[in-house]
């Protein structure tokens, strides 16, 4: 995995699992539906159905997969599952969709009728193309643009700085200006974790909790520092409309903030 990736990935986890950590949510009792279309012998699939808005399942939330940032095994108390008598059922006899919002049994003797889930209030994603496909705001696009690579010491050795861009959607003022210093101050004077991530990340392409997922710093490697850390509020401009009354350019950039900074690590020779 080369460097531009992980570095990617890293700060993608910090920022949802830590910058992030006072917009997770909690969905009480939602009701499972079975469903037949995509359940086979051996698996059968239960779907929250849930008119929560933001919707937890869309692009760059779903449902939290740690019970507190710094976990490295799958959460055991964020996701709760009952059956039709009102007690849980064990995490060991079910496995989770995180991203689709689903719940998967062995076999139907289960019942499973409700569900009580923390998820992801913000969406978080981490390029352009995926920020058309979320359904609502608020949304924080991650932007890693150019870099270069210089020396930091006589000898070996070399410090990669690039220049990141996090483009924060929010709904109205308030939630712009408490969405941004949260990050900003999560930023301001900290340093992000570096990993390497060995055996993949935290989710698998299914959804489901890597068991092998790993928690390793990249050696020889820094963490990644944080620097020249600024804010912008970007105000669209106004357009006039037929019968000459002002409208905003478009409800989604109403409400917009940009927060640039450079991340840069040190290399070993």
């Amino acid at each position: 995995m080369k460097d531009l990736l992980r570095e990617d990935l890293s700060l993608n986890y910090y920022l949802k699992n830590y910058a992030l950590r006072d917009y997770i949510e909690t969905e009480q009792d939602i009701p499972l539906s079975y469903m037949a279309s995509l359940s086979e012998t051996g698996s059968y699939v239960y779907e929250a159905d849930t008119d929560m808005t933001p919707a937890p399942t869309s692009m760059g939330r779903g449902w939290a997969y740690f019970d507190e940032y710094g976990d490295t095994t799958e959460q055991d108390s964020s996701v709760v599952v009952y059956n039709n008598l009102g007690a849980v059922i064990s995490g060991s006899n079910y496995n989770v969709d995180y991203i689709d919002g689903r719940v998967v049994f062995p076999n139907r003797s289960f019942r499973p009728t409700t569900v009580t889930y923390k998820w992801y209030y913000v969406a978080l994603v981490d390029k352009w193309s995926d920020f058309i496909e979320v359904s609502d705001i608020p949304i924080i696009v991650l932007d890693v643009t150019d870099y270069h690579k210089e020396g930091f010491q006589l000898g070996g050795g070399k410090k990669v700085p690039r220049k990141v861009n996090l483009h924060v959607f929010a709904s109205d003022i308030a939630e712009r200006s408490d969405l941004v210093e949260t990050i900003y101050d999560s930023l301001y004077l900290k340093c992000c974790p570096y990993q390497s991530f060995p055996k993949g990340t935290a989710l698998d392409w299914d959804g489901r909790f890597n068991d092998n997922y790993e928690y390793a710093t990249v050696s020889g490697y820094s963490s990644l520092k944080i620097d020249n850390l600024r804010v912008r509020n970007l105000t669209p401009p106004l357009i006039r409309s037929a019968s000459d009354n002002y409208f905003l350019l478009s409800d989604l950039n109403r409400y917009r903030s940009t927060i640039t900074f450079d991340m840069f690590h040190w290399e070993e020779a």
